[in-house]
């Protein structure tokens, strides 16, 4: 009796963590982009596909039987993680392309109609709403009429929620905020220059996040307060080499994140000093957000690579190619990195020896009309160039038309894994929401 005594108390504190479980983008508080699930080695199958009704840029989240996602269509999906069957769905008044955060009993996202949704994530009810000072893209200068500022294509992603100490937090247009998760009520708000399209990562009372602005903030978690920032690179003659569009990821002491300035960065957490910076990327937007393990890894623009980056010294130790633009933020386990291009692949890279292990191709790059990319996944400009002229893309407006074609056409994964349970689980410019894994686990499930 006496050691039963002794264990109920570790028992209620097992089961009182495992009912708080959240799920969230990047996989944890610190946005590590690490999970533990065993890795996928050999190319993968699809298990199934489930189709929205527009391109999916925001990431997937699971718990023990569901899949929750959002899409271009303004609906958030609940599906069945097994089958890929729909459960429910909700509509919002505008597109979703932030990933959601789930707890025990409620599913939360952000919509671009500026609403902050708390549901439950059994039926799919609303329980309550918050409504923000409003969303917005990011500006830059018209390409073709540098006297006219137009939102940006590129910004593809809106901010991802996070819960801590009943609290969740994320930014939405030029404004971070706090908000009680049992009453949606407003706790603070801190105001910067820029959309924040950054997801937070949080540690020790602390939350850490990027905006447009071309800043990297650390706010007091309890009273919204301002610890220190740090201004990267900050192009305002052109509007093209500034902003941090990356979620910052933290272990230890140390902040990892890259800008579009062309630099990534390491910063000490507790001052905001900067412990190095590397500037080897030709130019490229760094917008693909950190996964650490080992070593930092992570996805480029215009560098159409996929980098693995001393941690320590911020020095490039090796590069893969992944032909275009990849955006996607990895997800890593112990011996595998999985990241997405727009090319329409999903790439397995075998993090020991820095080679391409399997690609997956989505459904509307197997059916590719365009032919921009070859067998192999690499970029024929000579195609590009003809698309640019057969669709006038000589203004603006029709470059984005051109480009959103493109995408969809190319079935581009902008959207970043995830892994759970030997399964892989994302979204592509097509509208689907694919969940793929290998032979022998499908056996067995």
């Amino acid at each position: 009796m006496k050691i039963l005594h002794w264990l109920l108390p570790l028992v209620f504190l097992f089961l009182s963590c495992t009912e708080n479980q959240t799920y969230k983008f990047r996989n944890d508080l610190q946005n590590t982009g690490l999970y533990k699930s065993p890795s996928i080695e050999s190319a993968p199958v699809e298990l199934w596909k489930f189709q929205t009704g527009s391109n999916v840029f925001a990431s997937a989240v699971g718990d023990k039987d569901r899949i929750y996602i959002g899409s271009g269509d303004n609906y958030f999906y609940c599906l069945d993680a097994k089958k890929g069957e729909l459960i429910w769905k909700f509509k919002t008044s505008g597109e979703i392309y932030s990933t959601a955060v789930v707890d025990n009993k409620f599913v939360y996202f952000l919509s671009y109609d500026g609403f902050l949704y708390k549901l439950k994530k059994k039926t799919g009810i609303l329980v309550w709403k918050f409504k923000t000072a409003g969303e917005q893209k990011h500006l830059i200068k018209n390409y073709f009429n540098p006297n006219e500022m137009v939102e940006d294509f590129w910004d593809f992603y809106q901010s991802s929620p996070v819960i801590y100490h009943q609290t969740i937090y994320f930014g939405c247009g030029t404004d971070f905020y706090a908000v009680d998760v049992d009453s949606g009520e407003k706790k603070w708000q801190f105001k910067t220059e820029g959309a924040i399209h950054s997801s937070p990562a949080i540690k020790d009372n602390k939350i850490y996040f990027g905006s447009f602005d071309s800043r990297i903030y650390c706010l007091n978690t309890k009273t919204g307060t301002e610890i220190w920032q740090y201004e990267t690179g900050r192009d305002t003659t052109q509007y093209v080499w500034l902003g941090v569009q990356a979620s910052p990821v933290i272990e230890n002491d140390r902040l990892y994140i890259g800008s579009r300035d062309a630099l990534i960065y390491c910063f000490d957490i507790n001052t905001g000093d900067t412990v190095w910076t590397n500037n080897n990327f030709n130019r490229s937007w760094m917008p693909s957000s950190f996964a650490v393990g080992e070593n930092l890894y992570c996805g480029s623009s215009d560098g159409f690579r996929f980098y693995t980056i001393d941690k320590n010294t911020g020095k490039i130790i090796h590069t893969v190619n992944t032909n275009s633009y990849t955006f996607s933020s990895p997800a890593i386990d112990q011996k595998m990195a999985y990241v997405g291009s727009a090319n329409g692949r999903l790439y397995g890279i075998n993090l020991e020896n820095q080679t391409i292990s399997w690609q997956f191709k989505t459904n509307a790059i197997k059916q590719d009309t365009l032919n921009i990319y070859d067998s192999e996944g690499r970029m024929n400009k000579d195609k590009l160039r003809e698309l640019t002229t057969t669709m006038n893309a000589d203004n603006y407006p029709n470059l984005i038309k051109m480009y959103n074609s493109l995408f969809k056409k190319s079935g581009a994964i902008l959207s970043s894994p995830v892994i759970k349970n030997q399964m892989i689980y994302f979204g592509s410019s097509d509208g689907f929401v694919y969940a793929l894994s290998t032979k022998d686990a499908l056996k067995h499930k």
